[in-house]
């Protein structure tokens, strides 16, 4: 009874310890890193979660099985130190994993927007884009254009590498400034209404997006917005300057 006291006092107070860093990191995770709505879109949460439950639960685990009273002093820090050690490695290793999926580009890419995580991205290419457009941020995403090919040869070369999966929005070198793009964005950009009679089952949901805008409905346009893991949302914009302003999960096709 004594050494399950004496283990139950040390595992509470590396339970609260690893809570508070677990919260740190998860603050970082889905306001930093993966703002709304793209912690949705990209099904953050899940994964995430894993790696809390595992680092939180497991850690306080091992040091409750671990002290003893009658360990000496040397030998208790000793196991509390692996123990952490341990623990530090899996969550840094789990926030890495995290840390390169986390959106980084939307890409306009001919009829919607797409939203690509930083593996995804051909970083060897980035040094082809255009000015200040070189580097992934470290939170938020670079907003892009995407050119189209310049010949017959680029555009089969193109063609066989869309067939393999990679868009044009992954390839740097086929970046280019967004505003170079507002026009034809804006030719695609449909109007809000028109979605609501389209999906009125979705009705309600897009009523609650366009609640935030603190703009008329007749001054709002959007973009289907996908990613590699959900096609069906949308990207809700300000008619006259693109800027975004609201998203919901509705098909926008």
């Amino acid at each position: 009874m004594a050494r399950l006291k004496f283990a139950s006092i040390y595992a509470a107070r590396h339970g609260l310890l690893s809570l508070l860093v677990g919260l740190l990191a998860a603050a970082m995770v889905f306001w930093v890193w993966y703002p709304p709505p793209y912690r949705d879109m990209l099904k953050v949460g899940s994964i995430f979660g894993i790696i809390l439950v595992v680092d939180v639960v497991c850690g306080p685990l091992l040091t409750f099985i671990l002290a003893n009273p009658r360990k000496s002093r040397r030998e208790r820090v000793l196991d509390f130190g692996l123990v952490g050690l341990i623990q530090i490695l899996a969550l840094v290793y789990g926030l890495h994993s995290v840390w390169v999926a986390r959106p980084a580009v939307l890409a306009f890419e001919r009829d919607r927007l797409v939203v690509l995580s930083a593996n995804e991205i051909d970083t060897d290419q980035l040094a082809k884009a255009p000015e200040g457009l070189r580097a992934l941020p470290f939170s938020g995403l670079l907003r892009v254009g995407t050119r189209r090919a310049t010949g017959n040869k680029e555009f089969f070369e193109s063609l066989d590498v869309g067939l393999a999966g990679i868009s044009p929005g992954m390839r740097p070198a086929w970046w280019v400034p967004i505003d170079t793009q507002f026009d034809e964005m804006r030719a695609k950009a449909k109007p809000v209404g028109e979605l609501i009679a389209r999906r009125p089952e979705s009705a309600d949901v897009l009523r609650a997006a366009l609640s935030q805008t603190k703009l008329a409905i007749e001054h709002l346009v959007y973009l289907p917005l996908t990613s590699n893991k959900s096609v069906d949302w949308v990207a809700i914009m300000n008619a006259s300057t693109l800027e975004l302003v609201a998203y919901a999960p509705v098909d926008g096709f």
